[in-house]
């Protein structure tokens, strides 16, 4: 009976694998691979991977073929004809040897730009083996799935000891670990000042030790205020990514606890930073699975007609916006202060607060969509990333008084939650989030999207998916605003080498409203990408910049107390906060003159940028410091980006692409003004899959 069920089912796969060109590849896999993925698939073809895998033309079946090699599929990605999937790195090349199969690519982590390192949590999946478990229901402490908090809690009373395994890699080639941290989601029943003892295990035996005063519970005491506890261990391993796959275990021991007292986890994790750097333990790093990204929750509310009451500058605490001119086109006979504009912010998610909303209490929150896999199964924000950003560009100070009031404060923030609470996102996570964006810019008059990070990978625009998805939403009058990053000079990471949209770098304003004193932040990324473009396209502030939080116990605002400002707002710096200034400013100049292409938009910008600062270098500024009265006094109608390739992911052959539901008739190639992207010189045949750029 056993050979009757395998045989047709082998011969099923045979076929399926045989109609989708296996049999006869026209391409190299090699040549159709991304290079990073390509040499981890070299190293261990049985590492498991997350890919992006980009169909060719409209071919069907795909999904079919990436099951029948073994994988999973975890994402639909239309806006650029592709499909994100979890399979083992030697199957990815098997399934780039197929005439279906266009380009495939790693499903590469994303990284905000508030940090120049990556930073992603790990949940304990598994009870430890090194020590006897006296945690009490600790099976609700853990989850196979990884997810981690779920309202769920196991707990320990008095004195008692466990460990925690199961943890996950989520590495990107090139990053070493700088960091870790143990992660609680917690509440206990009483104060406490003794000892929370912490030990590290790899291979069953004990790295290091350390002892912590339990009084890091006492925020946490009491259900109502559950929350996430962080504990510095870097100091207990010499960390290395083949420690995960080396029975990584977390010993945890309450010692001199009363009998009476008990503290209740609902999950146990490590968080993880890391930075570019060597680390030779990688080629046995496996991979860690996923789960399939949720289907959105979208939560309209009606858009406010808003009001056109003037702004008083007098009571700002911070400069910028004196720096960028905004205070000078607020009170203008048009009161331009963003009006009717929607801004997508694809972030952390955003919590609203009385900066989002009008002085006539109408929320300018205007619809919240979620793309990933977070416990959190709202569109809130439990990290602070994207709440401080969406305040950056449309807060109106109202919970300061004045004080700290965003660059376009009457706009619409349309909420993109791509991250989880913890800052991490994929690139297909964001894809979908874009997605979201070209299928929903009517409804909410979206035409400004902020992306205040960055992906680990750094790759040529022609083979980034990302950067293909911000194409698509710029050729659909999108105004797409990126940060430059955090990594000083040399690598510009997707999508900010993309040539096409608005790369912003971050200045520090030094608190002042002069430009005199104003330099370059030591941070802000700079360079010319492997394709030949200079980045950043403009600078504006981004030094200890100060908008809205979220919750002064979660995220950012928990991990580096001393930057909360009287409980509501924080203090920030990194070109995180340099490109929502952009994108507010872009608001203002759309209201100005709605009917202004992205290319125009970029072409106004960069040509009225200032030049005229102590601290300029065009290497490193761009064009100049953002000056958005300059922009909306000036009257050009001229176009950015002419001539420019679009990205070699957008065309077959000698035609353009078809994207299925999306399709190129969405674009609306005639209204997009092709003078400026040059289709003549684009030279279709080169970009075909003869071409030898695919082998490079």
């Amino acid at each position: 009976m056993k050979t009757h069920r395998i045989v047709p089912f082998l011969l099923i796969v045979v076929l399926a694998l045989s109609a989708f060109g296996f049999s006869a590849p026209q391409q190299d896999a090699a040549a159709k691979v991304q290079p990073q993925l390509l040499a981890l698939a070299t190293q261990n073809p049985n590492q498991t991977v997350q890919v992006i895998v980009q169909k060719a033309a409209q071919t069907q079946g795909v999904e079919d073929v990436v099951t029948a090699l073994g994988g999973k599929v975890t994402a639909d990605l239309s806006i650029i004809n592709a499909l994100a999937a979890e399979m083992d790195a030697g199957s990815a090349l098997k399934l780039a040897k197929s005439e279906a199969v266009r380009w495939v690519s790693l499903d590469a982590g994303i990284v905000s730009a508030a940090s120049s390192d990556a930073q992603y949590t790990t949940w304990a999946t598994a009870v430890g083996s090194v020590v006897r478990n006296q945690f009490s229901y600790a099976d609700k402490i853990v989850d196979p799935s990884g997810v981690g908090p779920d309202r769920r809690y196991g707990y320990l009373t008095g004195n008692g000891m466990g460990s925690f395994t199961g943890f996950q890699a989520q590495m990107s080639p090139g990053y070493a670990i700088t960091k870790v941290e143990a992660v609680f989601y917690v509440f206990t029943n009483s104060y406490s000042r003794n000892d929370l003892r912490i030990r590290t295990y790899v291979n069953d035996a004990e790295t290091g030790r350390m002892s912590v005063n339990s009084s890091i519970f006492n925020s946490v005491v009491g259900m109502w205020h559950a929350g996430l506890v962080y504990v510095d261990i870097t100091s207990t391993n010499d960390w290395k990514w083949s420690d995960f796959q080396n029975n990584l275990e977390l010993y945890i021991e309450q010692a001199g606890f009363y009998s009476w007292q008990r503290v209740y986890y609902d999950a146990v994790g490590l968080r993880v930073t890391s930075a570019p750097a060597p680390d030779t333990s990688t080629d046995t790093l496996p991979a860690p699975s996923s789960t399939p990204s949720p289907t959105p929750s979208v939560t309209p509310t009606p858009s406010p007609s808003g009001s056109d009451s003037s702004v008083n500058p007098d009571p700002l605490a911070n400069v910028y916006n004196q720096v960028i001119g905004a205070t000078q086109v607020w009170n203008l006979p048009n009161s331009l202060q963003g009006q009717g504009i929607g801004v997508a912010v694809v972030d952390s998610g955003i919590n609203p607060s009385g900066d989002l909303y009008t002085n006539m209490g109408v929320n300018r929150q205007i619809a919240n969509v979620r793309f990933n896999t977070d416990y959190n199964q709202n569109t809130s924000d439990g990290y602070g990333h994207g709440t401080h950003v969406s305040s950056v560009i449309g807060g109106d100070g109202s919970d300061s008084g004045g004080k700290y009031i965003g660059v376009a404060p009457m706009v619409n923030i349309i909420n993109v939650k791509v991250s989880n609470d913890d800052g991490s996102a994929r690139t297909s996570d964001v894809v979908q989030g874009l997605q979201w964006v070209l299928n929903n810019k009517d409804a909410y008059n979206i035409r400004v999207v902020n992306l205040s990070f960055n992906s680990t990978v750094a790759e040529s625009y022609h083979t980034s998916a990302l950067d293909a998805a911000v194409e698509i939403l710029w050729f659909n009058k999108i105004v797409v605003v990126v940060s430059a990053g955090n990594q000083s000079t040399g690598v510009v990471y997707p999508p900010a080498n993309d040539p096409f949209v608005i790369t912003v770098g971050a200045t520090d304003d030094k608190g002042t409203s002069s430009l005199d004193d104003d330099a370059i932040s030591s941070f802000s990324a700079y360079g010319t990408t492997e394709d030949g473009i200079q980045k950043p396209d403009l600078v504006a502030p981004g030094k200890n910049i100060i908008a809205r939080l979220v919750n002064t116990n979660m995220g950012m605002a928990s991990a580096h107390p001393g930057n909360v400002i009287s409980g509501m707002y924080f203090k920030m710096s990194g070109t995180s906060v340099s490109a929502p200034m952009v994108s507010g400013a872009v608001a203002l100049l759309l209201q100005d003159e709605p009917s202004l292409t992205p290319d125009q938009v970029k072409y106004r910008l960069t040509t009225t940028a200032n030049k005229n600062w102590g601290g300029y270098n065009s290497s490193k500024a761009g064009a100049g410091y953002l000056d958005i009265y300059a922009a909306v006094m000036a009257a050009t109608t001229d176009s950015a980006n002419t001539s420019l390739i679009p990205s070699h992911l957008l065309s077959t052959g000698t035609d353009p692409i078809t994207f299925g539901s999306v399709g190129w008739n969405s674009v609306g190639w005639n209204s997009v003004g092709w003078n400026s992207v040059g289709w003549n010189s684009v030279g279709w045949n080169s970009v075909g899959w003869n071409s030898d750029y695919w082998g490079q």
